[in-house]
């Protein structure tokens, strides 16, 4: 098989713009139903609220800021400048090629709670081990489905298998568990 076709990005499947899949509803209800995501939280790449909305719908006080003015949240460069918020927890689905990035810039902020959707392989590569033993998650909760981001817009069955990664301020012994799909979405 390619290279291209094993990454998902050959010439039918085109990355999109910035990076940006917008998360389904059910991913972040998954992640809220694990009770681990304390109220106060940061959405720093919201797009045009996907995770967000599920937050506020589910009564949490929500802050959404993105690179791009998309007409939802602010418009805030996460990985430059001075947040100037004060918030329990910093959620998101970040870019894939800026993963790395979001997670350092999350760690050097005064959070008690990360939360980062990635690729399901995403802690499989040498060149993250660093990564993983400088900042030893709490949680890595792999999905037992593989999530819609371009909701039905191409047809087929989606094709990526992701995971929520989970810091936890004071707690380094990591634990893997599955996350079913919520009824609801």
């Amino acid at each position: 098989m390619q290279g291209s076709l094993l990454a998902n990005s050959s010439e039918k499947n085109k990355r999109a713009k910035a990076d940006y899949y917008p998360t389904p509803p059910e991913v972040t209800h998954a992640l809220i139903d694990t009770g681990l995501i304390p109220d106060g939280v940061w959405e720093c790449a919201c797009g045009e609220g996907h995770m967000s909305e599920v937050f506020i719908e589910r009564g949490f006080h929500v802050i959404s800021s993105d690179i791009r003015d998309t007409g939802y949240g602010e418009v805030k460069d996460f990985l430059s400048g001075t947040p100037g918020y004060n918030m329990s927890a910093i959620v998101t689905n970040p870019p894939f090629k800026l993963a790395a990035e979001f997670i350092r810039r999350a760690h050097a902020l005064d959070v008690d709670v990360v939360a980062m959707l990635l690729k399901s392989q995403y802690w499989h590569a040498q060149s993250r081990a660093a990564l993983f033993e400088e900042f030893p998650p709490s949680h890595v909760m792999a999905l037992t489905w593989r999530p819609d981001f371009l909701f039905g817009q191409r047809g087929g069955a989606p094709t990526m298998e992701c995971l929520w990664t989970v810091w936890i301020d004071g707690d380094t012994e990591t634990k893997y568990r599955i996350l079913r799909k919520p009824e609801r979405s």
